[in-house]
């Protein structure tokens, strides 16, 4: 894909949609890119995770152990889905195995990259500590909804 491309579907991607063009040049120009076939994992549950992937095109199943330690679809990802967020932040295992479902091309940043990114557009922070803020918001409002499902008292 060409970086006109890259910065297209970057802009789609919610983290990414309010950060300024500069940084998201920084971001397309320092990650890497890979393919993935169908039917072949991305990564696999419990695998240490040391950045995040942003789908260019194809799809992907996200599958995570049920209660009784088997595999089970939990989600799907497509185009602008980011996956393993958490990853660019701070050390972390992953949370799914991501298995393509068709051929997949994927774009990845390692943490040391966004560390970067913040340190030379400080005011990027700003606009992910808001996206953050949002997300958590919206977690704990779904959490609310399901929450008699489990009996937690949040």
């Amino acid at each position: 894909m060409a970086l006109t491309d890259d910065l297209e579907v970057l802009h789609q991607t919610p983290l990414f949609s309010e950060i300024p063009g500069e940084a998201l040049r920084l971001l397309a120009f320092g990650a890497t890119h890979r393919n993935i076939y169908e039917g072949q994992s991305l990564y696999k549950f419990g695998d240490s995770a040391s950045g995040a992937y942003v789908v260019l095109s194809g799809n992907l199943e996200l599958s995570a152990p049920n209660k009784n330690g088997e595999m089970a679809i939990v989600g799907t990802a497509e185009r602008a889905a980011l996956l393993g967020e958490l990853a660019l932040i701070s050390p972390s295992k992953r949370q799914f195995t991501v298995t393509a479902t068709e051929n997949a091309h994927l774009m990845r940043f390692d943490r040391v990259l966004f560390h970067r990114l913040l340190t030379e557009y400080p005011e990027v922070a700003d606009v992910l500590r808001k996206r953050i803020e949002q997300n958590i918001t919206e977690l704990t409002s779904n959490l609310q909804k399901i929450k008699y499902k489990f009996a937690l008292d949040l």
